[in-house]
């Protein structure tokens, strides 16, 4: 009995650790208007942002809220060169996911663009 015991104890303190290992490395991205819209009255207008961005040790997760049509994503390095590409089709499927395993280490730029709304965040890896 002290064996199963035991063996149940090690297994659950395995999993706390893995979910709370997980949980250290999920973060949210930032995203703001590339450009502020600017009001007659010269003050910046709020922007409605359509989606929640999300990052972990192995991806980028995109989460649009509701859909929103054809959005462009695209990833930048440090350097502007583009690194990745996808169009996402929200009416289709709202989630899209950016595979950063084989990226290299430093800070990316993440573009999206879909009808007249540009946004842009940074991540690090």
């Amino acid at each position: 009995m002290k064996k199963l015991n035991f063996i149940l104890s090690a297994s659950l303190m395995t999993l706390i650790c893995i979910f709370s290992s997980q949980a250290i490395y999920a973060g949210q991205v930032l995203i703001r208007p590339d450009v502020p819209i600017i009001t007659d009255n010269n003050t910046k207008a709020p922007v409605s942002i359509a989606l929640d961005v999300t990052q972990n040790e192995t991806d980028v997760t995109l989460n649009f809220l509701y859909p929103v049509g054809t959005a462009q994503v695209t990833v930048e390095n440090e350097n502007g060169e583009v690194v990745y590409q996808e169009t996402v089709d929200t009416f289709t499927t709202q989630d899209g996911y950016i595979d950063t395993q084989n990226f290299d280490g430093g800070v990316y730029t993440l573009k999206i663009s879909y009808g007249s709304t540009d946004l842009i965040g940074e991540f690090e890896l």
